[in-house]
């Protein structure tokens, strides 16, 4: 993706996010990028249009008393920021398609979990996330994942529901002694 797509791909992003305007799209343009190294855009193109974006990002945690550095975790586990693919070329596996190549860059890169957020009233996202292999938590409770000693929780926002998806083996829910619900681990 470069400059000359924004335009477009924010006109593609208006139709999932209410400030598809104040979005960073600078981050994931394909220079590398002085705020994550790890962010990647994808635009699929026909006929000289933009018909979809997919876009993700190494997480973003600024916590100082990780004994994991912000850069690994960035590194190990990527956040899908958006996926719009335009409404006359849904249901044709667009999505899918361009989902499943930004993963495939994830992975090769260096990426062991990707997770996302999806807004509480998207009920249609949860069979399609679910039938692409993810794990979608309920809305609000976060998503726990170890990162270091002690399992951390991200997303815990009311208007979301925490999915995740592993990218290699070894990264799975588990149950850790203390803990009622099931632990993301090996993703770090």
């Amino acid at each position: 993706m470069g400059r000359r797509d924004l335009p477009e791909a924010r006109v593609l992003l208006e139709d999932i996010a209410e400030n598809a305007h104040l979005l960073d799209l600078d981050l994931h343009l394909a220079e590398p990028s002085t705020d994550n190294q790890f962010a990647t855009c994808l635009i699929a193109e026909h006929r000289g249009e933009i018909v979809g974006v997919a876009g993700g990002a190494g997480l973003g945690l600024d916590l100082a008393e990780l004994e994991v550095s912000d850069m690994e975790i960035a590194r190990r586990i990527r956040l899908l920021d958006f996926l719009a693919v335009r409404p006359a070329d849904r249901g044709a596996g667009l999505g899918t398609l361009l989902t499943t190549t930004l993963l495939d860059q994830f992975r090769s890169d260096g990426a062991r979990l990707t997770v996302a957020n999806l807004a509480a009233g998207r009920h249609e996202l949860i069979p399609v996330y679910t039938a692409w292999g993810w794990t979608i938590g309920p809305r609000g409770a976060g998503l726990p994942i170890q990162i270091g000693p002690d399992p951390l929780v991200i997303g815990d926002s009311p208007a979301l529901r925490g999915a995740w998806k592993a990218l290699v083996p070894g990264v799975r829910a588990t149950l850790l002694p203390g803990i009622s619900v099931p632990v993301v681990t090996g993703a770090v």
